[in-house]
């Protein structure tokens, strides 16, 4: 395996190098550009792992996914549990996200079911709701925290939406996304 410019060349070089006797045939990829070529060719070789041959072949950018595989099934499991638990383990599986929300999808398993948000702003009130996603769904376009929602109608480049955004709590009152926190 491998990339070669000069095919015949590659060929005559198998045939006198540590690989002599260890094929009887091979085949060819054509390809008309060549800028994934290499990750092909450590696909490949991570593939068939072919004896005889020494390198391995790394991904540009690849890193091991599996302790972010482990932490977002746990979260994941977490989240399933208060769900079914409910009650006082719920409410501190919520604001135990809430706390640690912030970046992109800040409001992420925060809520098991889409909830209503109510903001006021120069006297407009203005609904949104936050997705069982996390992604607040404001005039037809979706956002991934409170702040950038808020922004949005505010046009402001301070503000707070976790102040801004209100939602209905337990006893259906009306609260600050930010009580979430506390």
């Amino acid at each position: 395996m491998g990339l070669a410019n000069n095919l015949m060349g590659r060929l005559k070089t198998h045939l006198k190098d540590r690989h002599r006797g260890a094929w009887d045939r091979f085949s060819v990829y054509l390809t008309i550009k060549s800028s994934h070529i290499k990750e092909l060719e450590s696909l490949l070789i991570r593939v068939t792992n072919p004896p005889g041959n020494k390198l391995q072949g790394k991904f540009i950018n690849s890193k091991a996914l599996k302790r972010d595989l482990v932490y977002l099934l746990k979260v994941h499991d977490d989240n399933k549990r208060a769900s079914l638990i409910g009650g006082s383990y719920a409410k501190r599986r919520q604001k135990t996200l809430a706390k640690k929300a912030g970046g992109k999808n800040s409001l992420e398993g925060i809520f098991n079911k889409r909830v209503k948000l109510k903001a006021k702003y120069k006297g407009i009130t203005y609904w949104a709701s936050i997705r069982k996603d996390g992604k607040i769904n404001y005039n037809n376009k979706l956002y991934l925290t409170p702040t950038s929602a808020a922004k949005a109608i505010t046009k402001r480049s301070t503000i707070s939406g976790w102040e801004f955004w209100h939602y209905k709590d337990d006893k259906n009152k009306w609260v600050c996304l930010n009580k979430l926190r506390e």
